[in-house]
C-alpha cells in the first residue's frame, strides 16, 4: 500500500529545504494517484492540492523563463480551482476551507499579475483578484463576529494592494491617480476594521497596510509623509518606545540610506566576484550543488577603515594607550553591490583570478525590478538588540517562513570626504562643519580650568567634511534625502561634541549606521550593501577552511541573479577557463540566467 503521508512529507522537504520544485510536484501527484477512495479522502486530496499550489506558485515566482512562468501559474490556478471544488463538497461546515481556497486563488492571480510585463494582461489578472476578493467578502458573511471582521479586513487589504499595483503600472497619470486614491481608501477602511481586533495577525496586517500607505506617499510625491513613515518603522523596530536624541538621528540616517523596492525600481545592481566563487554560487565547474552567497566579515574587507569614517566625523576615535585591546563582542557582516554594471574599474579591482585584471565575473541583479522584497528592518540588528539587554518580548516578531536573510534591507553607502585643496565643493552634495581633535583638546582644557589663558579661533579648529550620495530613483526624493541626512548628521555632530555628556548607550546607537559610511576614496564603487551585525559567538556564523575567514550564509542566488557578465580576460588567467564551457554548464544548471561576455578595452595579461 502506498505511503501517502510519507510522500507528502518528502515533497515538503524537497520544497522547503532543497527547492527542488519539479521533484516535489512529482511526489505529490504520486500521493494523489495513491488515493483510491475519492469520496472519503477529501481531506488528503485537499492537503495535496494545497501542496501543489505552493510548489507551482513558488516555482513560477522563482523562474525567469517567461513561458515557463505562464505555464506554472496556469497549473497553480488549476489546482486552486480543484482545491475550491473539494472545499465546496463539505457544504456550509467547510466555509473556512472555502475561504482558504479563495486566498490561494487570490495569491496566484496577484503574483502572476506582478510578474507579467504586459500591462493589459496584468490589468486583467488584477481584475480577477478583485473578483475573488468580492467572493471572499460574501463567504465571510457566514462566519462568526470576530472571524467575519478579520476576513473582511483581509479582503479590503487585498483590494488596496491590487489598486496600488495598478497605480504603479498604468501609464496614464489620471488613471494612475484614480487607482492610488482607491488603494488609500481601502487601506484606510482596513485600518479602522483592525481596531476591533487583536493578536499577532493584526500586527502583520497593520505592517502591510503601513507599507502600502508608505508606497502611496511615494507615488504621490509626499516626501515628508513618506520619510516619516520609514523613520517610524525603524524606530518601532529597533528602539524602545521613547528614543534618545542620538537614536532619533540614527533612525533618520537609516530612513535616508534604506532603499526600498519602490525607490530602487528597475535599477540593476552588480556584484563582482572571482570565477571560482561564481562556479560555487551556481553549482557548476565541478561543484555538484550550489552554495549560498556569503555575508563576509567587515574586518578583512578591502577597505581597512571600515566603520571608522563616521566616527572620525563625530570625533569619536580615541587613541589606544594600552598595550593590549580586547576584541569586540560582535562583528558586522555584509555583501556588497554596485550600481556600476560591467564597469572597467570594478572589473580591474574585484574578482581577479591569479592577479589578472578583468578576469572575474559581474553578477547582475534586479534587471526586472523584482530582486528586492519588503524587508524586516530589525533583522540586521537583532544581535545589537540582544546584547543591549532587550528581552525576547521586546524584539520584533519575525514573519518569514523561510530564511529571513533573504529579505534583508538594502542600504546605500554614503561617502565622507575631508576637505582639502583638491576636493572642491561640487564633489559633495552636503558639507558639514565638525570639531577636530585640536578643538576637542581645547574644550577639555577649558573644563579643567587649565585653558583660561588659551585663546583660539573656532574657525581655525573646525574641519569641513563633505558627504557624497549618488541619486537613486526620483530626483526630488533624492534632494529631500540629502536635506534629512544633513540635518541628522549635524544633530549627531552637535550631540557628540561634548564627550562628557555621551553615555555608552549613545555610542552604541552609532553601531546601527557606522558601517553605512565609507571613505571618499572609494566613491567610484557606488556601493550598496546587505548588512548583519552579530555576536562573535553566534551559531549563525560559519568558518571557511579555504579562505580561513568567518561568514554568514545569505541566500541561494540561482533564482535571484539575472545575468552573469564574464570579464574581458576571463579566459586569460592560465587556468584553462573557457567562456563557452561556462555558458554550457549554466544552460544545464541555471537556464534562466543570461550569460554574456564583457568587451571592455583592457590589455591581456603579460605572459
Amino acid at each position: 500500500m502506498m505511503d501517502i503521508d510519507g510522500l507528502i512529507n518528502e515533497s515538503s522537504q524537497l520544497l522547503f529545504e532543497e527547492k527542488k520544485y519539479a521533484e516535489a510536484i512529482e511526489k505529490l501527484y504520486q500521493a494523489l494517484d495513491g488515493i483510491t477512495d475519492k469520496n472519503t479522502q477529501i481531506f488528503k486530496q485537499s492537503l495535496i492540492q494545497s501542496g501543489l499550489i505552493c510548489c507551482y506558485l513558488e516555482y513560477a515566482k522563482k523562474t525567469k523563463n517567461t513561458d515557463k512562468a505562464e505555464e506554472l501559474f496556469g497549473q497553480a490556478i488549476k489546482c486552486c480551482r480543484e482545491y475550491s471544488r473539494l472545499a465546496k463538497e463539505g457544504g456550509q461546515k467547510n466555509i473556512q476551507q472555502q475561504i482558504s481556497a479563495q486566498y490561494e486563488l487570490i495569491n496566484c492571480y496577484f503574483e502572476h499579475a506582478k510578474k507579467t510585463k504586459n500591462t493589459d494582461k496584468a490589468s486583467k489578472l488584477f481584475e480577477q483578484v478583485i473578483e475573488c476578493c468580492q467572493e471572499l467578502l460574501q463567504l465571510s458573511n457566514h462566519l462568526e463576529h470576530q472571524y467575519r471582521i478579520w476576513e473582511q479586513a483581509n479582503a479590503q487589504s487585498w483590494f488596496g494592494r491590487c489598486y496600488l499595483e495598478l497605480g504603479k503600472r498604468i501609464k496614464s497619470t489620471s488613471e494612475a491617480e484614480k487607482f492610488v486614491k482607491q488603494a488609500r481608501e481601502y487601506f484606510s477602511v482596513t485600518y479602522k476594521q483592525l481596531s476591533r481586533l487583536s493578536g499577532n495577525a493584526k500586527k502583520r496586517m497593520k505592517k502591510k497596510i503601513h507599507q502600502g500607505l508608505r508606497e502611496i506617499d511615494y507615488l504621490n510625491k509626499d516626501w515628508h509623509s513618506y520619510f516619516e513613515k520609514k523613520k517610524q518603522e525603524i524606530q518601532k523596530s529597533l528602539f524602545k518606545s521613547k528614543t534618545s536624541q542620538p537614536q532619533d538621528a540614527v533612525a533618520s540616517v537609516l530612513a535616508v540610506l534604506h532603499i526600498t523596492p519602490i525607490e530602487l525600481g528597475f535599477i540593476p545592481m552588480a556584484h563582482y566576484t572571482s570565477p571560482h566563487v561564481c562556479h560555487i554560487l551556481f553549482g557548476i565547474g565541478g561543484n555538484e550543488t550550489a552554495s549560498p552567497m556569503r555575508l563576509g566579515s567587515s574586518t578583512y574587507m578591502n577597505d581597512p577603515s571600515e566603520g571608522k569614517p563616521l566616527l572620525d566625523l563625530l570625533n569619536q576615535q580615541d587613541l589606544e594607550l594600552e598595550n593590549k585591546a580586547d576584541g569586540t563582542s560582535y562583528n558586522a557582516f555584509f555583501t556588497c553591490f554596485s550600481s556600476r554594471v560591467n564597469d572597467l574599474n570594478q572589473f580591474r579591482l574585484y574578482g581577479k583570478e591569479g592577479g589578472v585584471e578583468a578576469s572575474g565575473c559581474c553578477l547582475v541583479f534586479n534587471k526586472n525590478g523584482d530582486w528586492l522584497k519588503e524587508s524586516d528592518i530589525s533583522v540586521p540588528f537583532r544581535g545589537l538588540s540582544e546584547m543591549s539587554g532587550q528581552s525576547s518580548d521586546d524584539l520584533p516578531e519575525a514573519v518569514f517562513s523561510d530564511n529571513e536573510y533573504e529579505k534583508l534591507p538594502l542600504y546605500q553607502v554614503a561617502y565622507i570626504a575631508y576637505q582639502d585643496e583638491y576636493i572642491t565643493d561640487k564633489k559633495c552634495e552636503i558639507w558639514l562643519s565638525a570639531p577636530n581633535k585640536a578643538f576637542d583638546l581645547h574644550q577639555n582644557l577649558a573644563k579643567e580650568n587649565l585653558g583660561s589663558s588659551i585663546r583660539f579661533t573656532l574657525n581655525s579648529n573646525i574641519s569641513r567634511f563633505g558627504i557624497r550620495l549618488k541619486p537613486v530613483g526620483n530626483e526630488e526624493w533624492h534632494q529631500f534625502r540629502l536635506e534629512k541626512l544633513k540635518e541628522a548628521l549635524e544633530e549627531l555632530i552637535g550631540f557628540f561634541k561634548d564627550k562628557s555628556a555621551v553615555s555608552d548607550d549613545d555610542k552604541e546607537a552609532l553601531e546601527y549606521i557606522r558601517y553605512l559610511f565609507k571613505d571618499f576614496a572609494f566613491r567610484d564603487e557606488e556601493e550598496f550593501r546587505l548588512l548583519v551585525i552579530k555576536p562573535i559567538d553566534s551559531e549563525e556564523i560559519e568558518y571557511c577552511e579555504t579562505t580561513q575567514s568567518v561568514y554568514i550564509p545569505y541566500a541561494d542566488i540561482r533564482n535571484r541573479a539575472d545575468e552573469v557578465i564574464l570579464g574581458t580576460n576571463y579566459e586569460k588567467t592560465g587556468n584553462q577557463r573557457k567562456a563557452e564551457v561556462f555558458r554550457y554548464q549554466m544552460k544545464q544548471k541555471c537556464p534562466d540566467v543570461k550569460v554574456s561576455r564583457s568587451t571592455l578595452p583592457i590589455n591581456p595579461p603579460n605572459k
